[in-house]
């Protein structure tokens, strides 16, 4: 890979956006969502050791079936020296890693945190085990909602939706302020200090999907955008054959959210490794049309590498009209994706 296209790729994708109009000074207190260590020097320096550092992969924890427990990684050495950051204007700021200083070992480390996406490293930052019991909770609050209101609509539900259905059915109940103050600090946290170097899609964790500029796709449970999305997703459709379904079409905020949770508790509270498979609230190109595809019958591997040895995929590698959003040695710090597509 070309050493410099990788530096300049990478300082490009590293640029993040912040806004929001809520209680902002409570992103000061003593306790943040990141486990806390020893004072570590400046945000900049840490952010690009958790990149740079050569690190050697260790084998994922197994999923815990009842509850779970946080992985001991000696993390000391790469913590930020300070929690949640500060909020910043509602405009594009550039992380201020110098790329043009990384050399050869550190590209190396850093594609191999994407290629091993599933595995810990010693670089790899944590949700503080004080909020274990909140993300739970939170989180099956959460399942409550998708299960009363139902997968499809909970594909749509704007956080105020999601609100406004805790306090009106009992089966669901009202969100608490812990649990709601979960849910910001989780939305408008800086996830690069993670290891995620996505854009911010959405500013407001209260953005809304107008239901009139969706279409629901039959025998899916999904929807799409109407226009490019819901074009393309036809086109490959014709042009791939009826074995090619969407798995995944548009999500609001609190269905990636909910997503993001489920993955930090499969991921044992490490945020780091939760990225690597999925995008933040927030920072997910499903709000704004990409989609996922996949091959019937195929199950769960869709969501894998495998997806690219398909006959499917191989078709569709031969469209010239096809984008993926996250390819192989990307610069988002995401695994490879062969089943997400791309919307311009």
């Amino acid at each position: 890979m070309n050493k410099r296209a990788f530096l300049e790729g990478f300082l490009t994708a590293s640029t993040v956006a912040f806004g929001g109009h809520f209680m902002w000074q409570r992103l000061n207190k003593p306790r943040s969502l990141l486990l806390q260590g020893a004072d570590a020097g400046s945000q900049a320096s840490h952010q690009a050791a958790a990149v740079a550092s050569t690190e050697t992969v260790q084998p994922a924890p197994p999923r815990a079936e009842a509850g779970f427990e946080f992985t001991a990684v000696d993390i000391q050495a790469s913590l930020p020296s300070e929690g949640l950051p500060k909020p910043a204007p509602a405009i594009e700021i550039t992380n201020s890693i110098d790329v043009s200083k990384l050399n050869d070992e550190q590209v190396a480390a850093y594609l191999r945190k994407i290629r091993n996406f599933d595995a810990i490293f010693p670089s790899d930052i944590y949700l503080d085990p004080a909020y274990e019991s909140l993300l739970l909770r939170t989180a099956q609050h959460l399942a409550r909602v998708e299960s009363y209101m139902g997968h499809g609509n909970f594909n749509l539900m704007s956080f105020d939706e999601m609100l406004q259905a805790g306090r009106n059915f009992p089966r669901i109940g009202a969100f608490d302020s812990e649990e709601l103050n979960f849910l910001e600090e989780v939305f408008f946290a800086n996830p690069t200090r993670y290891g995620f170097f996505g854009k911010k899609i959405s500013q407001e964790i209260t953005e809304a999907i107008p239901r009139h500029d969706v279409a629901k796709i039959p025998n899916s449970g999904h929807f799409l955008l109407k226009g490019e999305s819901l074009n393309l997703y036809n086109k490959l459709r014709d042009d791939v054959g009826a074995g090619l379904i969407l798995t995944s079409g548009v999500r609001s905020i609190v269905k990636q959210m909910h997503l993001f949770l489920a993955k930090t508790i499969e991921a044992n509270g490490n945020l780091s490794r939760a990225s690597r498979s999925l995008a933040p609230p927030g920072h997910s190109y499903h709000g704004i049309g990409d989609f996922d595809i996949g091959k019937i019958g195929f199950g769960e591997r869709n969501f894998t590498a495998d997806f690219s040895s398909t006959e499917e995929y191989q078709r569709i590698a031969r469209l010239g009209y096809v984008d993926i959003r996250y390819p192989t040695d990307n610069l988002f710090g995401v695994r490879f994706e062969p089943w997400h597509i791309k919307i311009s």
